[in-house]
């Protein structure tokens, strides 16, 4: 079931040849689009010979001229559950409590990588809750960030390129009710209120975020257990472990067990900072379409949509990037434990 997961998007990839001249042009165009925060953050390789032709997810595809609007919505859900690894320090016990995306939002207030922090929690988006998911959306519309986007016809009509100053004001949602007039049927002040129960309702019903979680959940022993391993791995001397001045019984174990330790903590960072996209087209109802789409009945509007689910953001984590995943995690929690000191509160043991 894993690899199925991480493999979804290999139908949709077709390799072609391509010149330095084509992909320099790629290039100028992407960093022209890129916010400037993210100028930096990747480039195109422009002496590779050739390139992975996709599908447009924002679209359906083989759609005709004369068929209806595509709105695409592009979620971050971020890891769903809490983790009970017995390598979690004592001074970290708060992980138990509270989601790794709640303390990320401190650490990015403070470094002003978001103007305010957001009121989503992960666990309500994973909850199975028809009440907890449209919360969690509603929440991801407040405050998008970079974690909630939506397209119409392929074009970014909501949410930013990157980010996190983007709060969903009055004047946004007002100019986002108009886009929906010809999509969303119901009276003015109301589609944006119809929509996040689309997309909760599509959430529940398809039931998409339970393969994700159980991908999610294959890292059992937190980056706190599993960066030992990872030391082992590439046989150097643990730094952790002289750090804490502590050995770590990670060291111990089976070779073959740690090469699986740290493949399934791997793939498991991939499916915590994967995306999911839905995309939404009206039908008339009744008709029947000749299509593999599932559909759906939203009774607030009495309307019938027809939708699709996809993941994307599926490259695998490199492992070389198991340290710069410790050090983050060291300064997340480093920062959250700094702001309940001075707020006065402690963290709960488990």
């Amino acid at each position: 079931m894993t690899w199925e997961f991480i493999s979804v998007v290999a139908t949709l990839q077709i390799r072609l040849l391509v010149a330095k001249e084509f992909l320099e042009s790629v290039e100028i165009i992407i960093t022209s689009q890129r916010p400037s925060w993210r100028a930096d953050a990747a480039s195109v390789d422009t002496y590779r010979s050739s390139v992975l032709l996709m599908d447009d997810l924002t679209l359906f595809a083989h759609g005709h001229v004369e068929d209806k609007p595509c709105l695409s919505v592009e979620i971050k859900p971020k890891c769903g559950f809490l983790p009970s690894s017995s390598f979690i320090a004592e001074e970290n016990v708060i992980k138990k409590s509270i989601t790794r995306f709640q303390m990320h939002q401190i650490l990015k207030l403070k470094e002003n990588g978001i103007s305010e922090t957001s009121e989503y929690d992960p666990l309500d988006l994973f909850s199975g809750s028809k009440e907890r998911i449209l919360k969690a959306i509603k929440a991801l519309y407040a405050t998008p960030q970079n974690n909630f986007r939506v397209f119409l016809n392929g074009s970014l009509v909501f949410g930013g390129l990157g980010g996190g100053i983007c709060k969903t004001t009055s004047k946004v949602e007002l100019a986002f009710e108009h886009i929906l007039k010809d999509i969303i049927k119901t009276d003015d002040g109301l589609r944006a209120d119809r929509f996040i129960e689309l997309v909760a309702e599509t959430v529940y019903t398809s039931g998409v975020l339970d393969q994700l979680l159980d991908v999610q959940k294959l890292d059992k022993y937190n980056i706190e257990g599993a960066i030992h391993v990872y030391y082992d791995f590439i046989d150097q001397p643990c730094k952790v472990c002289r750090e804490l001045n502590q050995y770590s019984s990670m060291h111990s174990i089976p070779l073959d067990e740690k090469v699986n330790i740290l493949k399934d903590f791997l793939i498991s960072a991939t499916a915590k900072d994967c995306s999911v996209m839905i995309s939404f087209r009206s039908t008339e109802v009744g008709l029947s379409r000749s299509s593999s789409h599932s559909n759906l009945h939203l009774e607030s509007t009495k309307q019938e949509f027809e939708y699709k689910v996809h993941f994307i953001d599926l490259d695998m984590r490199p492992l070389k990037k198991m340290e710069v995943y410790y050090e983050l995690d060291k300064k997340i929690m480093n920062t959250y434990l700094e702001m309940l000191k001075k707020k006065g509160d402690q963290p709960r043991c488990f």
